[in-house]
């Protein structure tokens, strides 16, 4: 397995959980900076709720100065957080003291009657103060949760539509780095731990399953993080554990069906061929053996047939091996086009000088329009697709008649016609024509119309069997016709 470490340097495109301009759990200004600031801003509004206090406060009473005062401490805690309240609260009460209770400007309390008033707002300010910080503080939280949570469920959508590890480690490290203050993000492919700087500011975190171990997330802070950081860190990489375990359990499967499938191909060619290999291997057996042990009593002709059994013997095996092996290719996807332009009607014209070669005579009939038009194709591959069929045809061509290549073609296909006038294919039985090892009425191993098959679908192309009219079976053969701007001039190459 390959880690790779990715130091961010720049601003993703997409934020995980909207619009977070404040990142989750923190990305304010630190603590030893931002608690002192907001207790100045506390006293500041303070004093500056007291300066028209001192101007009227010869209009109002003790009870209005002081529910102003529990108001300004009421605002500051739930705006500026428990710390500030306590600033205002006894600011407040030094103001209402010094500024608004005779003797005025000094802290003495001529009436002891005010005292206690005092003394109980300041009472009332801390408890007030301290409650309206903890339902800010749950406010905040249940925010941030909420949040956090929205955050998790879109991470978690996004590594189910990811399937390779690199990408797994990537949207991690994108998601850490916009939703924590964090200097840094790195995977690492070692179990590391440790606090090198010895601040407690760099956390690392193993990403993996009791069952395996994937790598270490290193991620450094600006300043230690908080429990609620750590507790988003973890829930990150835990989703990414996950979505790692869920790749490598689908390679699992998917390695499994394929060792399941070569096995049932294994299977499946060892009960179809069996007896197709025993057959040609006896008969050639045989007759070498008689030639052998019966030279002096047969005579000359009977010498000539038994070479020519084994000859021909010989060429069924070997076109079944080869038909074996490319059928193998052609499962295995290993199947590699070496695509040209060719013309469909030389491609015929070699299959019918084959045919001539080995029947000694005019089996086969070509018929193709002058302005056929030239395809871009594999030529060798496409020759063996239309040879296969051309011979599945001729072995069923009565013998007062002849198979006929036709072509054909429109704005989209280009088409080879393969007509035979034999016997017509029972509805049953063309649906599995095309099926590696199909063994038809004959007994035969069908793998010639199912190596044609696939050679025609890797061209992108189709075929297709129909009832010839009078009888027997013809097979089209299909394939996408270049554009026309692609498509040379035919006629300058014949």
């Amino acid at each position: 397995m390959t880690f790779r470490s990715i130091e961010y340097g720049r601003k993703p495109q997409k934020t995980f959980g909207g619009s977070l301009d404040r990142p989750i759990m923190l990305l304010k200004t630190p603590l030893s900076i931002r608690v002192p600031l907001r207790s100045g801003l506390a006293a500041g509004l303070a004093l500056l709720v007291t300066l028209p206090l001192w101007r009227i406060r010869d209009a109002l009473t003790l009870a209005n100065f002081s529910l102003i005062y529990l108001l300004l401490t009421l605002v500051v805690a739930v705006w500026l957080g428990t710390t500030p309240s306590l600033v205002a609260a006894f600011v407040s009460f030094f103001c209402f003291n010094f500024f608004l209770i005779r003797p005025y400007y000094t802290l003495t309390v001529k009436d002891p009657r005010e005292l206690i008033d005092l003394l109980i707002f300041l009472l009332v300010a801390l408890i007030t103060g301290q409650l309206a910080a903890y339902a800010r503080r749950q406010a905040e939280m249940a925010h941030n949760r909420a949040r956090e949570q929205n955050i998790l469920y879109e991470l978690s959508s996004a590594f189910n539509r990811l399937n390779e590890h690199t990408e797994i480690y990537q949207t991690l490290q994108t998601v850490v780095r916009e939703n924590l203050p964090i200097l840094s993000c790195t995977i690492l492919p070692l179990e590391e731990t440790g606090s090198p700087d010895g601040r407690q500011t760099t956390i690392y975190l193993l990403i993996g399953t009791k069952e395996q171990i994937y790598g270490t997330l290193r991620a450094d802070f600006a300043n230690p993080p908080t429990e609620g950081q750590r507790r988003f860190l973890m829930a990150c990489v835990v989703q990414a554990a996950m979505a790692l375990q869920r790749i490598e359990l689908a390679e699992k499967v998917q390695r499994s069906r394929a060792i399941a499938e070569a096995d049932r191909l294994k299977t499946t060619l060892l009960h179809a061929v069996s007896h197709d290999l025993r057959t040609p291997i006896t008969i050639i057996k045989t007759a070498a053996s008689n030639l052998l042990s019966l030279r002096e009593q047969i005579s000359l002709a009977e010498k000539q047939e038994m070479t020519r059994v084994i000859e021909q013997e010989a060429d069924a095996l070997d076109q079944l091996v080869g038909n074996l092996l490319e059928m193998s290719r052609l499962q295995a996807g290993a199947l590699k086009l070496h695509e040209d332009w060719a013309d469909f009607s030389e491609i015929a014209g070699d299959v019918a000088a084959k045919a001539w070669q080995s029947n000694h005579a005019t089996r086969i009939r070509l018929d193709f329009p002058d302005a056929m038009p030239l395809v871009r194709c594999d030529q060798g591959l496409m020759l063996q697709a239309l040879s296969n069929i051309t011979s599945n045809a001729l072995r069923y061509e009565p013998p007062t008649s002849q198979v006929e290549i036709r072509g054909d073609f429109d704005e989209q296909v280009v088409r080879l016609i393969i007509v035979n006038h034999g016997p017509t294919i029972r509805p049953e039985e063309k649906a599995h024509l095309m099926e590696p090892f199909y063994r038809g009425d004959n007994g035969q191993v069908g793998l010639g119309l199912a190596i044609s098959e696939g050679i025609v679908l890797a061209h992108q192309g189709r075929i297709w069997v129909e009832d010839t009219p009078g009888g027997g079976a013809t097979f089209v053969m299909a394939l996408p016709r270049p554009l026309l701007t692609d498509e040379p001039d035919a006629n300058s190459d014949r």
